[in-house]
C-alpha cells in the first residue's frame, strides 16, 4: 500500500490488507461517530483511527511473523491503543483469529478458521448473539457467505465480495432489531430504527476488504 511502511515477511500481504483496509473504515468515522451518538459515546469514529495507528504502529514487525502470530500481534496492538468497549472486542476478535489453526491450511481455509474464530471470541466475550443489534449482527453473516462461498468453489475474491454483501445486509438489518446491550439497550428510543454502529463498522470493514482484493492496487493480491 501506499501510505505505510514497506512490508515483508510470510505475513506481508495479511497485514498490509488489514492495515489498508482500517485505514479505510477509518475515513468513516464521522458517520460512525453519528451512529455511536445516538446511544453511545459518540466516539467509535474516533476509536477507528485509533485502531488504524495502531495497527500500522506494529506492521513492519506483525509482517515478519507467521499468520497467526500476525493476528495475535495485531491484537495486541489495538488493545493498547484502541481500549474502548468496541476496540477491545476486536482486538479479542484478532487475537482468537490468530489462535485458531492457521498454519497448515490453504489461504481459504485459514481466512475461514480466522473468521469464525473472531465471530466466536465477540459472541463469547460480548455475552451477545446474532439478533442483539451488535457488531455480531454483520460479523456472523459475513463469515458464513464466505465459509460457503468458498465451499462452493468461489475464489477468494468472491468469497470476499459475498462477505461484503451479507455484512451489508446484516448491518441494515439492525434498523429493525430492538436493542439489548450497552448503553443502547437503556436508551431504546434514541437507538430505535437506526443502524447499530458496531454493525456498520464491520460492514465497512468487510466492503473494504472485498474492494481491495478485487483490485489490488493499494494492497497485495490474495490468490485464487
Amino acid at each position: 500500500m501506499t501510505d505505510s511502511p514497506q512490508l515483508a515477511g510470510p505475513s506481508a500481504c495479511l497485514v498490509s490488507l488489514v492495515v489498508a483496509t482500517a485505514r479505510d473504515v477509518a475515513g468513516h468515522a464521522e458517520l460512525l461517530n453519528r451512529l455511536d451518538g445516538l446511544a453511545g459515546d459518540g466516539d467509535l469514529g474516533i476509536t477507528a483511527s485509533h485502531a488504524a495507528d495502531a495497527l500500522e504502529s506494529v506492521a513492519v514487525a506483525a509482517a515478519a511473523m507467521q499468520p497467526g502470530a500476525a493476528l495475535r500481534r495485531l491484537g495486541r496492538a489495538l488493545a493498547s491503543e484502541a481500549p474502548s468497549t468496541g476496540g477491545t472486542l476486536i482486538a479479542f476478535a484478532f487475537m482468537a483469529a490468530g489462535g485458531a489453526d492457521l498454519p497448515d491450511a490453504d489461504v481459504g481455509a485459514r481466512a475461514i478458521a480466522a473468521l469464525e474464530a473472531a465471530r466466536d471470541a465477540i459472541a463469547q466475550r460480548g455475552d451477545v448473539a446474532v439478533g442483539d443489534r451488535t457488531m455480531l449482527d454483520a460479523l456472523s453473516p459475513a463469515a458464513d457467505a464466505f465459509h460457503i462461498a468458498l465451499s462452493e468453489g468461489a475464489s477468494i475474491p468472491e468469497g470476499a465480495t459475498a462477505a461484503a454483501a451479507a455484512a451489508e445486509a446484516g448491518a441494515q438489518a439492525t434498523t429493525g432489531m430492538e436493542p439489548k446491550v450497552g448503553r443502547a439497550g437503556w436508551l431504546k428510543d434514541r437507538a430505535r430504527g437506526n443502524e447499530d454502529p458496531g454493525a456498520r463498522l464491520v460492514a465497512l470493514a468487510f466492503a473494504a476488504a472485498a474492494a481491495r482484493v478485487q483490485s489490488p492496487s493499494g494492497s497485495c493480491p490474495c490468490p485464487e
